[in-house]
């Protein structure tokens, strides 16, 4: 199975069986995936949303690439309902003490809030906490491998959804 490893600021839309990998710590990651066609999707966004929309690039805010690869998916099944979500990250790994600047809080914020106004059903969520996370979405079945950044072996192995 071709394995593609993700970087911050990057999405993925997969149209056959593969193995997406990311290591997020404040950023997030939605896995999407489409329980009748099998057609998924993955990013890794570091922060909610731009200052200002023209500006930037649309792969680095939830607001955008999670509205993209939904866009991209929609086109090809517009059925909200053969959807369903993981969404990973959002852990407070930079002390702060300001409650104006939560880039992970906000970061899972913006991930709920476009995947509730496309009606995307979150099946799994694994968010919060001070510790990044290394994630691992196999397309072909929609499974997520999940353990904590730095942990030997694998915290989950579990099938959602499909």
């Amino acid at each position: 199975m071709k394995r593609i490893l993700l970087l911050p600021g990057e999405y993925r839309i997969s149209h056959g069986p593969e193995e997406i990998e990311t290591l997020v710590g404040s950023c997030v990651s939605v896995c999407l995936y489409n329980t009748k066609t099998g057609l998924a999707a993955m990013n890794h966004f570091l922060q909610d949303k731009p200052a200002d929309i023209s500006t930037g690039d649309i792969g680095q805010y939830g607001s955008t690439a999670t509205e993209y690869i939904l866009r991209v998916l929609l086109a090809a099944d517009p059925i909200a309902g053969h959807y369903v979500a993981q969404i990973f990250g959002g852990a407070a790994v930079i002390k702060t003490t300001s409650k104006d600047y939560q880039i992970g809080d906000n970061n899972i914020i913006i991930a709920h809030r476009v995947l509730a106004a496309h009606r995307v059903h979150v099946i799994r969520q694994e968010v919060g906490g001070t510790r990044g996370r290394r994630i691992r979405f196999n397309t072909s079945t929609n499974t997520v491998f999940c353990r904590f950044a730095g942990q030997v072996g694998k915290k989950y192995n579990q099938r959602e959804g499909g």
